[in-house]
């Protein structure tokens, strides 16, 4: 045990060594003993703690009461808090009942944009609908009246 030790412990618990922790307690008797310092230190937090004991708290009247009644700042809702109470209103408007509908309706507008915007190699001037006729045309000219295309 050092000094330092032994002045974090008396700042942490003060100086009733009831207080202090049971794994330190016999290090710091020892301390105590044998340093000077260390009894300085001691006496100190004891006059300190006596001082403190003697004043007596200040009486504020009615600070309970007030402290009491205050009002609570707004509550901070969640994103999925605000998004519900906008589906689900409180409020009985006939506008709101048209938000659950509009809600609904993203998805499908969203997919007509994304149809819209995409081509996903459909276009119809494109030159492979030219080979595709052709492989047709030349499968409508085999005979599938055959025994090998039988079952």
């Amino acid at each position: 045990m050092n000094i330092d030790a032994f002045t974090q412990i008396l700042e942490t618990y003060g100086a009733v060594e009831a207080n202090w922790p049971e794994e330190s307690r016999a290090a710091c008797r020892q301390l105590t003993a044998t340093s000077e310092e260390a009894q300085q230190l001691l006496r100190q937090f004891m006059l300190l703690e006596q001082s403190l004991d003697a004043l007596d708290p200040p009486h504020f009247p009615g600070l309970e009461t007030r402290i009491l009644h205050q009002a609570l700042p707004p509550q901070q809702l969640s994103l999925s808090d605000r998004l519900i109470n906008w589906l689900i209103p409180k409020s009985g408007s006939p506008l709101s009942l048209w938000r659950p509908t509009l809600a609904a309706c993203l998805p499908l507008v969203f997919g007509i944009l994304v149809g819209n915007l995409t081509d996903l190699g459909a276009a119809q001037d494109s030159s492979e609908y030219q080979y595709w006729d052709d492989e047709l045309i030349m499968l409508s000219f085999n005979d599938y009246s055959d025994s090998e295309y039988l079952p």
